[in-house]
């Protein structure tokens, strides 16, 4: 099946590579200048065809370096991306100084976006020929987020302004990278309204729209670029992402395999197509097919012993039946493979506070996941429990409250946990509002209706309190210390 992705993806681009094969000899007596003027005139009264025959004509006469560089421009706005990747290529091989860093920041760009593992090489190569210029700053400043440099990729970035949406998208890259979805977001939308037609801005975008858990705004963008360039493996990668957020996990695949395909020199389009996998076996998991799940995820661990995610993986099967120290295992594995994997942190303070009882102990594995992954509210909200279940109702308090302010977020027991927090703390009135909202998202909850009842008993507030706390009861609320100030407090006793 990959095998046949790609073949269909490389026939949708044989038109665009047909082009570059295509021989006119140049007008009699016509200089690359003069070529260039009327390439830009039949490109300004819409014919890129005959701009480009012009320009490919151009570049190759003596003294014809200045078409070089437009006559690949054109390529990449028609989304010829391979034929723009040779043509820039060639382009910075006969030019110096700025336009050569031009040249080669294009060429990194598109390199990215197609997946190619020397995109970093020719940032940098970029920087080399021109230390100043806006497109190497742009081109470098985006390696350097790929690499978690947050900072550094930002300082570049700003240089990078004046490189247009390329600049902006590598802004935008960067304040992710830096954990400022928010900005981030705001500079991709600026990016792709100064260029629709801006790949990458547009892939930016989705890709900060997912993190902050709103796949389904993501994936028409994706899409949008994948029509527009079939081989812009860095679309695939992130729909793969975007379809695993909401689910649907065998769109997902196909998506990862067609990355893989394409792109065998790159490692994050390997990288997605086993991470798919697992996400695969795990639904297994997740519909209580233990078996299959264990089966599958024992096999993924066989064929790469080094995939660390196959081993986190096969860690929570083996938890789901109780083999808890097989999965520890697992997971010190995973951690040993990749310490910066933050699912397995995660995990292992899952195992230790859920499955072990020892949330003190899950703690720092917790803290850790949420370090490498500030933006899932899942790693944040389990912290956060965590820390309740350890009496640390401050740190607990402050950890769940930027896990619910997550956009979209839904999660009771993230707002529960928040009430229960703020109560720990005698903060009574704080801990209403998450308690009142947890209820709304469980109605039958009776552990909610207990901590309201408690908060408004810490507010001497009689009638709110009876009101919860028999709703509590009724819920199967069986905590005899409630129960017992609820029956005084019916009966016509004061809270004192």
């Amino acid at each position: 099946m990959p095998r046949l992705l790609f073949l269909a993806a490389f026939l949708a681009l044989v038109p665009t590579l047909s082009h570059a094969q295509k021989a006119k000899a140049p007008p009699p007596g016509a200089s690359a200048d003069e070529l260039l003027q009327k390439a830009k005139e039949k490109e300004a009264a819409g014919d890129v065809e005959g701009a480009l025959d012009l320009l490919r004509v151009a570049a190759g006469l003596p003294n014809g370096g200045a078409a070089a560089l437009p006559y690949a421009e054109l390529l990449e706005a028609k989304k010829d991306l391979d034929t723009a990747i040779d043509a820039y290529g060639k382009a910075a091989a006969g030019l110096s100084g700025a336009p050569k860093g031009e040249a080669l920041a294009r060429l990194s760009l598109l390199q990215e976006l197609r997946g190619a593992p020397e995109a970093k090489a020719s940032a940098q190569a970029a920087m080399d020929a021109d230390p100043v210029g806006p497109w190497p700053a742009a081109a470098l400043s985006r390696a350097r987020a790929s690499e978690g440099k947050a900072e550094e990729a930002l300082a570049l970035a700003e240089k990078g302004r004046l490189a247009g949406s390329a600049g902006l998208s590598a802004v935008a890259r960067a304040q992710e990278v830096q954990g400022s979805l928010a900005a981030g977001e705001a500079t991709a939308r600026q990016a792709t309204d100064s260029e629709p037609g801006n790949l990458l801005a547009a892939v930016e975008l989705a890709r900060i729209l997912r993190l902050e858990n709103r796949p389904a705004d993501a994936l028409p963008l994706l899409q949008k670029v994948i029509d527009a360039a079939p081989g812009a493996t860095l679309a695939y990668i992130e729909a793969a992402r975007t379809k695993l957020a909401l689910g649907r996990a065998q769109e997902a695949n196909a998506d990862a395999q067609t990355a893989a395909a394409i792109a065998e020199g790159s490692v994050e389009a390997q990288a997605i197509a086993k991470h798919v996998a697992v996400e695969m076996a795990l639904a297994h998991l997740r519909a209580n097919e233990l078996e299959l799940a264990l089966q599958d995820l024992s096999r993924l661990v066989a064929q790469d012993p080094k995939d660390a995610e196959a081993h986190v993986g096969l860690a929570q099967a083996d938890m789901a039946k109780r083999l808890l120290d097989p999965a520890a295992a697992e997971l010190e594995t995973a951690l040993g493979l990749d310490p910066k994997l933050a699912e397995a942190h995660f995990q292992k303070g899952y195992l230790l506070e859920v499955y072990k009882q020892s949330a003190a102990a899950a703690v720092p594995s917790l803290q850790q996941a949420v370090s490498l992954s500030p933006e899932n509210p899942r790693y944040r909200t389990q912290l956060g429990v965590a820390l309740l279940e350890s009496k640390d109702f401050d740190k607990a308090v402050a950890e769940l409250t930027k896990a619910t302010l997550t956009p979209g977020y839904d999660r009771v027991d993230g707002f529960l946990s928040l009430g229960a927090a703020e109560l720990g703390g005698k903060h009574y009135k704080e801990a209403i509002p998450p308690l009142e909202k947890a209820a709304g998202l469980a109605p039958k909850n009776a552990q909610a209706e207990a901590y309201l009842a408690w908060c408004y008993f810490g507010l001497k507030d009689s009638d709110n309190f009876k009101l919860h706390g028999g709703r509590a009861r009724t819920l199967g609320h069986t905590e005899p210390t409630l129960l017992s100030y609820l029956a005084r407090i019916e009966k016509g006793e004061a809270i004192k």
